[in-house]
């Protein structure tokens, strides 16, 4: 196996970890999400708990899928190692089928970059982040499946 075929292989196993916390959070969280800014700040500690352990769960599980969405685009051209924007990624996983449409992912980017380098102190705008990145769930789940099924059918590892 190549360095490149191990890396792949441990990122995949990362994801499959990661997304098993991924599911508990967002049934956990299922119950108060979406949310509004008003009722935000009037939560009782532990749901505010259980939306930060989503949250959490959120920005790890969408970056470890966007490096492996990056592994994945350079396996596909050859071990090519450019500097690839986020958007980059995007365009190439949707013209390799792992992502069904650029723009969601770029959506879910976003939202796992708004909640890591910003704390809005507003409710109105805390909510909206943990809107968004609720929003992009499905997206986050969808991606992680097609990464799965795309290496497999690719043979990207042995």
């Amino acid at each position: 196996m190549t360095p490149d075929e191990r890396l792949l292989v441990d990122h995949l196993a990362a994801v499959d970890r990661l997304e098993a916390g991924f599911d508990r959070a967002v049934e956990r969280a299922g119950a108060l999400l979406p949310i509004d800014g008003p009722r935000i700040d009037a939560l009782p500690i532990e749901a505010e708990e259980t939306i930060l352990a989503f949250l959490k769960r959120y920005e790890q599980f969408e970056d470890l899928i966007h490096r492996t969405l990056r592994l994945v685009s350079q396996a596909m051209d050859l071990g090519r190692r450019d500097f690839m924007t986020p958007r980059d990624v995007a365009n190439r996983a949707e013209k390799f089928g792992v992502v069904e449409d650029a723009e969601d992912w770029a959506n879910a980017v976003r939202a796992r970059n708004a909640l890591s380098h910003e704390y809005p102190l507003d409710p109105h705008k805390r909510a909206g982040q943990i809107n968004a990145a609720w929003a992009a769930v499905p997206t986050l789940t969808s991606v992680a499946r097609n990464i799965r099924q795309f290496v497999k059918q690719e043979g990207l590892v042995p």
